[in-house]
């Protein structure tokens, strides 16, 4: 198992032991630490992204796309 794989079972193992009350607390941390929360965020919107079917756009066609729509 790599290192990262290793860690990522440590934490993973530590939250799975936790009681439900530690589990909300964590979870009211996370919300409240501004740069945890966006990371955790952005994690999430880049796998639903992936899991999205449709037609690839280049970063050229998404900006032109996505200006139309803000106007």
């Amino acid at each position: 198992m790599a290192t990262n794989q290793a860690t990522v079972e440590v934490f993973w193992r530590a939250y799975a032991a936790l009681k439900l009350a530690e589990r909300q607390a964590l979870a009211e941390r996370i919300l409240r630490d501004r740069k945890l929360w966006e990371d955790w965020t952005d994690h999430v919107l880049i796998d639903k992204a992936k899991r999205v079917k449709g037609k690839p756009l280049t970063l050229k066609e998404y900006v032109a796309r996505s200006s139309k729509v803000a106007r």
